[in-house]
């Protein structure tokens, strides 16, 4: 009867959350395991991932499904889609500069180099400009967040 309850809970929250439920592996075995802990770890980096980053379109498709947002027409004028968004150049440029830094850090790490000088000034630089691609994600922050734009345009409307 547990397996029920543990699929039924994963069947859930794959749909609510877009991950497998937590602590399944109580659910199913009655006891915490190592390998559960660590699931449960990636299961909430990936809920915060797609909640914070790659959830506005589904809240937008849920909005449409149930008529909390209608589609208004009219003739001869065209209006713009709420949908479309302009993003600013930081919004695909600054990600892009922090994965490409702090994958140079990483290798600058690892990989010695025969002068130890130069090997800090590579580690220096590239975790300089991880900490600064990074620092400019939390200070733009609203920028990089995936927010539903039917419901904004819903509360313009009124």
């Amino acid at each position: 009867m547990p397996l029920v309850w543990a699929d039924n809970a994963d069947a859930i929250s794959k749909e609510y959350a877009g991950t497998g439920a937590l602590k399944t592996d109580f659910t199913r075995t009655g006891k915490r395991t190592t390998s559960g802990a660590l699931q449960d770890g990636y299961n909430s980096a990936l809920r915060y991932i797609k909640n914070n980053f790659l959830d506005g379109n589904r809240q937008d498709a849920i909005d449409l499904f149930l008529g909390n947002y209608t589609v208004e027409e009219s003739e001869g004028v065209t209006l713009k889609s709420p949908l479309d968004l302009e993003r600013d150049w930081k919004y695909y440029a600054v990600p892009v500069i922090f994965i490409v830094a702090f994958s140079m850090f990483v290798v600058s790490v690892l990989l010695p180099d025969e002068h130890l000088s130069e090997q800090m000034m590579y580690v220096l630089f590239w975790g300089m400009a991880s900490v600064m691609s990074m620092a400019t994600i939390f200070m733009y922050g609203m920028a990089f967040v995936d927010q539903p734009r039917l419901a904004a345009a819903k509360f313009k409307a009124e």
